[in-house]
């Protein structure tokens, strides 16, 4: 398993209308462009209920292998960041082969724009976390 680092876009973390902090484009993307890459770190499927009871929660990616696991994976690196949009200017991939999760551009990003995912969820399950 090999993961390449990767950044092509200058971003920076900040405040959020959205709500806690956000990432930011520092300059325009362009549609379809790798943006950031991060390494994931896959917590075990016994910790589950734990993380869905802390903190943690609002930050992991669904790593789910199968219909009758739940898993989650932790993103080291600024998508993290990432808040949710139900239109996001962002999309991400997960490569379970290589342990990392990439960052794209939906669409074209202007400069100082927030980058946003959608969290795939039917309703927003929690409350936004200040900070």
């Amino acid at each position: 398993m090999t993961h390449v680092l990767t950044r092509l876009a200058p971003l920076s973390i900040g405040p959020s209308p959205l709500g806690g902090r956000g990432l930011f484009a520092d300059a325009p993307i362009a549609e379809g462009a790798l943006i950031t890459s991060a390494s994931v770190l896959v917590l075990p499927p016994e910790e589950t209920p734990l993380t869905d009871q802390g903190l943690l929660r609002h930050y992991v990616f669904d790593w789910t292998p199968d219909a009758e696991t739940t898993q989650y994976a932790v993103a080291f690196g600024e998508i993290s960041f990432c808040n949710h949009s139900p239109a996001p200017n962002c999309r991400f991939d997960l490569d379970k082969e290589n342990l990392c999760i990439r960052l794209h551009a939906a669409r074209d990003i202007a400069a100082g724009e927030e980058l946003t995912i959608d969290y795939a969820y039917e309703e927003f399950p929690f409350e936004v976390v200040a900070g």
